[in-house]
């Protein structure tokens, strides 16, 4: 969760208390609370909902996803749900803890190290996921072989300086 996230829970939460007591409200059904995709979810309004999104593993998402759809269908909320809904990159993702994580990086190749990195940005960013990340695709780059780079060709290719140019009879000009 990041340091706007949390701000963002605190300040909508307090203005949730104020309502609440304001209002008189009565408590929550817990019945109904359990069915929801996290706490609270009825309660925040669509932007909440859509801040709060990043905060979920995929089969979360999954569950926000089918709630929303049979009950508010909010377009904007769905539209950043198919954003952040994508495989994990690798089996489990959500479920594995930072050393879990770093472990399964050493034997990573280079497109699963991608794939976990832009993963991890996009959600949990997490500070020694994505250091432990860099320094092991530096290492994997650097065992790799260097390719050469290619060679200069003219944009016209060879053929294009030893064939003959086509004019017009007379000259060609105005």
């Amino acid at each position: 969760m990041t340091v706007l996230s949390a701000v963002r829970d605190r300040l909508s939460s307090d203005d949730r208390s104020a309502e609440s007591k304001s209002a008189g409200d009565s408590q929550v059904d817990p019945a109904m609370e359990a069915r929801l995709p996290f706490a609270g979810y009825d309660r925040l309004d669509m932007r909440a909902v859509m801040d709060r999104l990043s905060d979920h593993s995929q089969v979360e998402l999954e569950a926000v996803e089918g709630y929303e759809r049979s009950h508010k269908n909010r377009e904007p909320v769905l539209a950043k749900l198919r954003y952040m809904r994508e495989g994990e990159p690798m089996p489990d993702y959500d479920a594995l803890g930072v050393e879990e994580i770093v472990a399964a990086l050493g034997d990573a190749d280079l497109a699963t190290i991608k794939k976990v990195r832009a993963y991890e940005r996009k959600f949990a960013n997490r500070p020694d996921v994505l250091e432990e990340v860099g320094r092991v695709h530096h290492r994997r780059q650097a065992a790799q072989p260097k390719s050469a780079a290619p060679g200069y060709q003219p944009l016209g290719g060879a053929l294009a300086s030893s064939a003959p140019v086509d004019r017009p009879p007379g000259g060609g000009g105005p």
